[in-house]
């Protein structure tokens, strides 16, 4: 930092020690261990007039790092001279001196190899147990992640980000038809816990169970008539929504492009939604993706993106907030020391005010509770259908033109009389459209839904979700595919 002062620019240090170790089992049997140690120094720094230069290394110690600020200010000085886009709003971060570190339980030294692998063959082998025309891959991750974000004003802040998941990929086979479906069953949180403990076994085999039924009775369902139709979306499903759709959309270096910006601008005010819904983005204590300090070392604020059907406030860092009109909250995170900071969500969820209840737990309802309770709220068209998707596997979206086309696991026709299941198909259309199609919620909201969010090549843990499932009324701009 003092040689930064010398060199007459302002220094962002930051300094990443991350340790991950993946297991992977295919079918009962280890197929897989993998441990990964990654250490290093980021250096950026913004000259006077505002030209900025980044230099990174994997080599830390006082005198490289000494010489990465040298490297990044020569740099910084060179693009002034070839038109580079000046930055700004760095000034106004407030300074920061903090040290946030999560003591885990169960953290990723807590149990032996030995036994980490012996639960996640467990947890592959109860999959295959509930019939022979199955196959399972397991894959557990566990990270340890630090960061200590250092800049010129002062500011000195340290966090980590330990996280945890366990995934099943589920394939059922008929070889005599040959018929194959393929599903998934996960959990997540911050560590070991999510095996190791009694209630996240049972948990991860609740899940399992449940989608190993459905890839089986897929083996024997038809197809959806394509076509537009009420629908119902499981909270998965609704967090790729929300998170696809319109956390990117909300991110603040986005707006020349983005449906929710017009002339470079954030539209605050303006109306996307009935007024049941509301979405919000913000670290949650616990969760897979908790992060509560940008990569900026400013604290990460909650953001009410969508407060009662209005847009309120964007995911904007110090850097793309004054542009877009927006305020700073905090928003900046990096994939690692080598990348610079970019707007993004970390855990976004998408709630409906006065949902119709649900006294269950997500992992024992099936597609019969679902259909009681809409058929007790009178949501359910005499002589008509309502299509329930279950399981979100993944999707695009555009966010300049507001497309989206998202894949689930299964769609289950909901009728008065009857439930029928069908394989599943393409759920497409209007952004918006479908935000301002949102009629009900069902059951309390569940933000666990976790994966990764890639944005400019970086790719950083993300999670969310919504009330246990979302009610959506028929649009001609929402489409479920089909034969």
């Amino acid at each position: 930092m003092d040689r930064g002062h010398e060199l007459g620019v302002y220094t962002i240090l930051r300094l990443q020690h991350k340790i991950e170790r993946r297991v992977s089992a295919v079918n009962g049997a280890v197929d897989g261990v993998s441990f990964d140690e990654t250490c290093g120094v980021g250096a950026q720094v913004i000259t006077a007039s505002g030209a900025t230069a980044h230099a990174s290394s994997d080599y830390v110690t006082p005198e490289s790092v000494e010489r990465l600020v040298e490297h990044a200010a020569e740099m910084a000085s060179m693009s002034e001279h070839y038109g580079a886009v000046r930055v700004s709003g760095h000034e106004s971060m407030p300074r920061l001196i903090t040290s946030q570190i999560r003591e885990c339980v169960n953290g990723i030294d807590s149990i032996s190899p030995d036994e980490e692998q012996r639960l996640v063959v467990e947890a592959g082998r109860e999959a295959m147990s509930i019939d022979p025309r199955l196959a399972c891959g397991t894959t557990y991750r566990i990270v340890d992640e630090e960061w200590r974000i250092v800049r010129s004003d002062g500011t000195d802040v340290m966090f980590n980000m330990p996280r945890a998941a366990c995934y099943n990929s589920i394939t059922a086979r008929d070889a005599g038809a040959g018929r194959a479906a393929s599903v998934s069953a996960a959990v997540s949180g911050q560590d070991a816990s999510i095996i190791v403990t009694r209630e996240g076994r049972s948990r991860l085999g609740k899940r399992t169970h449940k989608a190993a039924r459905t890839a089986l009775a897929l083996l024997e369902a038809g197809s959806v008539k394509a076509g537009s139709y009420r629908i119902v979306i499981d909270y998965a499903l609704a967090k790729g929504l929300a998170h696809e759709a319109f956390g990117h959309s909300a991110e603040s270096d986005g707006m020349d492009t983005s449906i929710l910006g017009r002339d470079g601008k954030f539209m605050s005010g303006a109306r996307v939604a009935s007024e049941i819904v509301s979405i919000v983005d913000g670290p949650v204590e616990g969760d897979y993706a908790y992060q509560p300090i940008s990569a900026n070392g400013v604290v990460r604020r909650t953001v009410d993106i969508v407060s009662k059907g209005v847009l309120r406030s964007a995911l904007a860092d110090a850097f793309s907030a004054q542009k877009a009109g927006v305020e700073p909250t905090g928003a900046g995170r990096a994939e690692s020391f080598t990348d610079l900071p970019l707007p993004r969500m970390s855990n976004i969820r998408l709630t409906v005010a006065d949902p119709l209840p649900m006294s269950m737990q997500f992992e024992d309802v099936g597609s019969e509770h679902v259909r009681d309770v809409l058929d007790r709220a009178g949501l359910l068209p005499p002589g008509g259908v309502v299509l329930y998707l279950s399981g979100y596997k993944g999707g695009q979206v555009n966010p300049a033109k507001g497309d989206f086309v998202f894949n689930c696991s299964a769609i289950y026709e909901l009728s008065e009389s009857s439930i029928r299941l069908c394989r599943p198909a393409i759920f497409s259309g209007k952004v918006l459209s479908a935000l301002s199609s949102i009629m009900a919620g069902i059951g309390r909201p569940i933000v666990d839904a976790q994966g990764t969010c890639g944005k400019s090549g970086q790719g950083v843990p993300s999670s969310g979700g919504a009330n246990m499932f979302l009610v959506i009324e028929a649009s001609p701009d929402i489409r479920i595919g089909g034969v």
